[in-house]
């Protein structure tokens, strides 16, 4: 690796050594691991999006180094995450809830070849629009980026905007009409007329014996639901009283700490701090809408979308500089369910590596 302005200690310096020599690593050679024909497609039948695959019918990913930036315009974290709480949250709208995180490249304080890295991430993901533009463009359909505005003029600095998949994507399940175990005793009982109520006392499902009595020491991975998530201004609670939500298990995704331990999303806001040097993993989905009352001529969408994010050691005191520059390990699937809450006994120091599992 480059000398530079900055002194890096060990860990660091190895860190972005193993992210920027990762297999799909973002590069000039990267690129020609970009499939040449039918991309991007359609993945699954049940998501609208379509996402670019490479060579060998996998999707395209890129692995490069950038600063967190969790406190900025468009990063949204916990405790609420992209929830709408400016109108009443539907269903949809918390089965899609999503942390978004704000990244920006690495200035030129790191060593060149990282900073190229980091550079080059942004330069192919733009390479990419540009070219399925070049095909689609013609329809003019508003375009909607990957990279934001980090500030208030067209001057400033475009950061990455990257979302995670939905936080509680069984939210969908749990509105359902009550539907009737009907006997034939209660067939034959014509006194009964049916109400709402009625149905709901004598026909519903099992009923709700309470939440669990569990501390946060001895609750395990499938105790963690949607009434644990910190809830400061009720939001949680408003649509768990409305559409009995309060079961639906939290999705927790592969962000880690520098020790390699997995972050819950009650903990992003304490534990991922400003200009902070991480090792992220993305694809991109690109989604197409029809024109609506905001949109005319219809629009599509450029997102970029987290596999997986590490965190990069900081300096340690009397830490010295390190030379080593050792291989890169792929990382492992990029969701778990959440070990603890931030509040109680935290996550954090539960929510160990699995077993053969690697990471960034």
């Amino acid at each position: 690796m480059s000398t530079s302005n900055k002194s890096l200690n060990n860990s660091l310096f190895e860190a972005l050594a193993a992210t920027t020599r990762a297999g799909n690593a973002a590069s000039t050679a990267r690129l020609s691991a970009i499939a040449g024909s039918n991309n991007p497609r359609f993945w699954d039948p049940k998501i609208r999006s379509e996402q670019w695959y490479d060579t060998n019918g996998e999707p395209f990913s890129l692995v490069f180094p950038a600063l967190i930036e969790p406190t900025g315009k468009h990063s949204r974290i916990d405790p609420y995450f992209t929830l709408p709480t400016l109108k009443q949250p539907e269903v949809k709208d918390v089965r899609t809830v999503k942390a978004q995180f704000q990244l920006r490249t690495l200035d030129d304080s790191y060593p060149s070849d990282v900073v190229v890295c980091s550079k080059k991430a942004a330069n192919t993901l733009m390479l990419l629009i540009s070219k399925c533009e070049s095909i689609r463009g013609q329809d003019n359909r508003e375009v909607i980026q990957f990279l934001r505005n980090a500030g208030t003029s067209s001057a400033d600095p475009l950061h990455f905007v990257v979302h995670t998949d939905p936080l509680f994507p069984e939210a969908g399940e749990a509105k359902r009409e009550i539907v009737p175990e009907f006997s034939l005793e209660d067939f034959e009982n014509t006194d009964l007329t049916f109400t709402g109520d009625i149905l709901k006392e004598k026909f519903g499902g099992k009923k709700n014996c309470g939440e669990s009595v569990l501390d946060g020491e001895e609750r395990g991975v499938e105790d963690w639901k949607l009434m644990h998530m910190p809830d400061p201004q009720g939001h949680y609670h408003t649509v768990m009283k409305i559409f009995k939500l309060d079961e639906i298990p939290i999705v927790v995704p592969n962000v880690r700490d520098a020790d390699g331990v997995l972050i819950h999303p009650s903990e992003y806001s304490q534990k991922l701090k400003s200009g902070q040097p991480v090792a992220v993993e993305v694809v991109m989905h690109l989604w197409t809408f029809a024109p609506d009352g905001k949109r005319p001529t219809g629009s599509r969408i450029y997102q970029t979308v987290l596999k997986s994010l590490k965190v990069l050691p900081l300096e340690k005191e009397g830490e010295a500089a390190h030379t080593k520059t050792p291989g890169y390990t792929a990382e492992g699937k990029g969701k778990r369910k959440a070990d603890g809450l931030g509040g109680q006994a935290s996550p954090s120091k539960k929510a160990q590596k699995g077993a053969g599992e690697t990471t960034v």
